[in-house]
């Protein structure tokens, strides 16, 4: 089957250009002017940006995070993922207490299976780092999966990793290819904040308990690591504008990215403030003054927008008694709102917006993700993933999940409409609904290693 997408604003190398991208199986298999007797059918594109296929490079989804279980599935984040052109998605795999991380992985996969509508690439949290799980880390990075979450703080939760820690992975295992994506707050600066001061109460405490010092030294310290033993070093969530420009200015000295999410962006902490500022509560927690955030991302110093979708069901995030804001479980969703709140960032300058798009929401990530040979782009060869995207499409509010969650950004409205979501060159979402929604085509992009059968 030969598809024909003509007669759009294709993003291609780095412009927006009037072509037609011609599609041929599951490949991208030409960029240019082609005749439509070429094809066996013809998507009509006029007025519309072509983009390669989304990728949220952070997701939680179909996990137990402390006592409360997220709210979506993988169907359900797919699905809603795919609907907003979302074509890979990025979740985590970590490693309970007294399992491998092996076995792990052997959990997420089986949940994922056959239910997925998008396609889907794990990241690796380890938790423990016994010689055997120094192994099973490199069975799975020799298996294909190349990235590894690590973080600086959460030291309760038992998923926290010291400095020396992250450096000792730095050596052994860097030299493997693999990517390390940092989640960047330090833990001694944010257990001497006093509490006793702060009304515990009040969602707004949340960031005072989690200061921006705290997330600044923590970049400082893991980029100075990764500079010093040429490790490929990828901070998630930036929220601060020092420890952005820090990353920007030691660019050139190492192999280092940041993200951000649309919520650090476009939310401040006067969300903290309101009657329900509990259901704002994430970590990093919401920044004040957003301004000069906002004009550093907008002149491209992040690497990648992604959202850290961690959607929790609305009854467990207003089950806390409203004595003390740590019971409530830190995360929003985003999953579903991510193309159109990253728009809004140049917003004034649609070919600019589209190119922020095919660039932070498709090709880094693709290549942060060790995927830039398959994903990412419109170049011939890689898989037909493909977002035509019209700008013009009737004013709508915006939706981050269909679960039963709040909304991240409640009285947020997007004019973009996805007229076609083609994954691997077969049209999954027209005019923004699922052309198969009971037939679930995503693909597990890692392969199975060798890992131990469930029990």
């Amino acid at each position: 089957m030969k598809t024909l997408i003509r007669n759009g604003r294709v993003a291609l190398d780095g412009r927006i250009q009037s072509l037609d991208v011609l599609v041929e199986g599951e490949r991208i298999a030409a960029v240019g002017a082609i005749e439509a007797a070429s094809a066996d059918r013809v998507i009509e594109a006029a007025g519309c940006y072509v983009l390669p296929g989304f990728i949220d490079f952070h997701t939680h989804v179909d996990d137990q995070i402390g006592p409360f279980y997220l709210a979506d599935t993988y169907e359900s984040a797919t699905r809603v993922g795919l609907e907003n052109g979302v074509t890979t998605l990025c979740t985590f795999v970590t490693q309970e207490t007294g399992e491998t991380l092996l076995t792990a992985m052997a959990r997420a996969r089986a949940k994922a299976e056959g239910r997925s509508h998008s396609d889907v690439l794990w990241h690796l949290t380890p938790t423990t780092f016994s010689p055997a799980d120094i192994g099973s880390l490199r069975t799975l990075v020799h298996a294909g999966y190349h990235t590894l979450k690590l973080y600086t703080t959460y030291k309760k939760a038992g998923i926290y990793a010291s400095y020396d820690r992250i450096e000792a992975l730095f050596q052994s295992l860097g030299h493997l290819g693999t990517q390390f994506l940092i989640h960047c707050e330090d833990d001694e600066l944010i257990e001497a904040v006093d509490a006793s001061g702060l009304d515990l109460s009040k969602p707004i405490s949340h960031a005072r308990l989690r200061p921006e010092a705290a997330e600044v030294v923590a970049i400082e310290r893991v980029a100075g690591l990764a500079i010093a033993h040429q490790a490929a070093m990828h901070v998630v969530h930036v929220s601060t504008l020092e420890g952005a420009r820090h990353l920007v200015a030691n660019r050139g000295r190492g192999d280092l990215s940041f993200e951000t999410c649309p919520q650090y962006l476009f939310l401040d902490e006067s969300w903290l403030a309101r009657a329900d500022g509990h259901r704002w509560l994430c970590s990093p927690p919401l920044r004040s003054d957003r301004a000069p955030f906002l004009e550093l991302i907008r002149q491209g110093a992040a690497d990648i927008i992604a959202t850290d979708h961690c959607p929790f069901c609305s009854r467990d995030k207003d089950s806390w008694d409203g004595q003390d804001l740590r019971a409530v479980p830190n995360g929003m969703p985003g999953l579903g709102s991510l193309p159109h709140v990253t728009w809004k960032i140049w917003e004034d300058d649609p070919d600019r917006a589209a190119l922020g798009l095919s660039t932070h929401v498709s090709l880094n990530p693709a290549r942060r993700a060790g995927l830039g040979d398959r994903k990412g782009s419109l170049k011939p060869g890689l898989d037909a993933d493909v977002v035509v995207l019209d700008p013009r499409g009737p004013e709508r509010p915006l939706h981050s999940t269909l679960s039963t969650t709040h909304e991240a950004f409640p009285g947020f409205t997007t004019s973009l409409s996805l007229r076609h979501v083609l994954l691997r060159g077969e049209t999954r979402v027209r005019d923004g609904q699922l052309t198969q929604p009971g037939t679930p085509t995503g693909r597990l992009l890692q392969p199975a290693p060798s890992i131990p059968p469930l029990t």
